[in-house]
């Protein structure tokens, strides 16, 4: 077996593809422990099956997901359903950034597809307030040049 076979054999992930839709949409891998989820990848796709399938190859994004706390491993997968006159293609890159912020919001240990944290600046808050106000810490995605 040469490394880059080993390398896959040992990855987190096993997923029964056949159970994924074939459709356009968006996908979290994540982990699930107690009542609790944590999104560790977002990704859109013009065929979840087929990227999904995809993704399960590379092994730096499938290294981070084993590096991950324990938890059992599930895949989500999502289909939009686009109201009279909207563009699927744009809508799946808005639900697929919003999914992002929003779980880098929330604290979620995100990467992208080779592995890499994603930037973002961390915003904490010190002093008398409501804790319902600012929540201490909040997350914020970084744009280009930030």
């Amino acid at each position: 077996m040469d490394e880059w076979s080993h390398q896959l054999a040992a990855l987190p992930y096993s997923v029964d593809k056949s159970k994924l839709p074939k459709i356009a949409g968006v996908y979290v891998f994540g982990r699930r422990y107690g009542s609790n989820f944590e999104a560790l990848y977002v990704g859109k796709a013009g065929d979840i099956r087929g990227r999904i399938g995809q993704q399960l190859e590379r092994v730096p994004l499938m290294k981070h997901l084993q590096k991950a706390k324990n938890g059992k491993r599930i895949v989500l997968a999502g289909r939009f359903v686009p109201l009279p006159g909207q563009q699927e293609p744009k809508c799946h890159k808005l639900i697929e950034r919003a999914l992002i912020r929003y779980f880098l919001s929330e604290g979620h240990d995100l990467v992208n597809k080779q592995g890499t944290h994603l930037r973002r600046h961390q915003i904490t808050s010190k002093g008398k307030h409501p804790k319902k106000f600012i929540p201490s810490p909040m997350f914020l995605d970084k744009g280009r040049g930030e």
